[in-house]
């Protein structure tokens, strides 16, 4: 799929939220009073895991925020669910964020979700390609079939930036979307030849005899800046604001313990996520910071727009609340 095909694949899903929107995020304005609940979407990955600290340590309460956690299987589904009020808070990578936001949405990143390690080898995601493919870098793959979780996501974006830093046409590479939890089998008989993971499934390929061709996060974004964000609907923060800080503010302390204290990542990912102890212990954890670099966010958005997947630049300081 061309980059231009990429993008139009991610501007489909736009218009539907944007249909969704309910007066472009109008339906986000209500004001909320110290008793209304709020609720935050949320991935149950390790990238999240300082919302989920925040709740179980109790950090939201302390701000006199009554915060219910709503666990989400994609991105998709909690962008517009933001816009209507449904929700109130958001999760989700910057690739699919700074999309939503250059196609109109009134979306502001309120604070960090996860930072990208310096090192190579604390990077949580792979490009692998299947036993057997033949393929033995990044270039190899012209021509050839990868799995990424969805269209345009953080996982596609760097894939796609991996293909092209070693002298490779992403554009003759067949992108698919494809779960997770099924890019392991299907690597394993052949259906697909090389997929962009993320830990655990990395660690469960390479258990499998995958051959890793590439770093995708560290090499193409910037070192220890943020690649995921948590972010709420513009009206929201006309009419809330102190919420919005409070909010911002507990997420911010429980990143900070997150860093300080991974056993406390493992096991809000144990109760959320199902993710057991063991697998847990054998994997990289994402970098947990409480900056919300709006420069990394500026060079992703740099870098999807001269691969194609945004069509235009984005204007990433009105896309953070301040």
């Amino acid at each position: 799929m061309t980059g231009r095909g990429w993008f139009s694949a991610a501007a489909a899903l736009l218009v539907l939220v944007l249909v969704a929107g309910c007066g472009v995020g109008r339906g986000s304005a209500k004001v909320l009073g110290p008793e209304d609940e709020i609720k935050v979407g949320v991935i149950p990955v390790a990238d999240f895991a300082p919302v989920y600290i925040a709740a179980e340590e109790g950090y939201f309460e302390d701000e006199g925020l009554k915060v219910k956690t709503q666990v989400m299987q994609n991105a998709a589904a909690i962008a517009p669910s933001v816009i209507n009020g449904q929700l109130q808070f958001g999760t989700a990578a910057v690739p699919p964020f700074l999309g939503a936001v250059q196609k109109g949405l009134p979306l502001k990143a309120v604070a960090n979700g996860t930072s990208i390690a310096a090192d190579p080898e604390q990077d949580p995601s792979a490009l692998v390609a299947g036993p057997g493919s033949g393929v033995e870098r990044p270039r190899d793959l012209e021509g050839k079939t990868v799995a990424v979780n969805a269209l345009s996501s953080i996982v596609h974006v760097t894939a796609a930036a991996a293909i092209k830093a070693d002298g490779g046409d992403p554009a003759k590479v067949t992108f698919v979307a494809m779960p997770f939890p099924d890019m392991v089998p299907a690597l394993a008989r052949g259906a697909i030849d090389a997929a962009s993971l993320v830990e655990p499934f990395y660690a469960r390929s390479v258990g499998q005899g995958t051959r890793v061709l590439a770093r995708p996060y560290s090499s193409a974004l910037s070192p220890n800046g943020t690649f995921t964000v948590i972010f709420t609907a513009g009206p929201f923060i006309e009419t809330n604001p102190e919420i919005v800080r409070k909010f911002a503010r507990a997420v911010d302390k429980a990143s900070v313990e997150a860093a300080k204290h991974p056993e406390k990542v493992g096991a809000v990912l144990a109760k959320y996520g199902k993710l057991p102890p063991e697998v847990f212990s054998k994997i990289k954890v994402p970098l947990y910071s409480d900056n919300l670099d709006t420069a990394a966010m500026d060079h992703t958005a740099g870098l999807m727009q001269q691969l194609g997947f945004l069509p235009d630049a984005v204007d990433v300081e009105k896309a953070v609340w301040k």
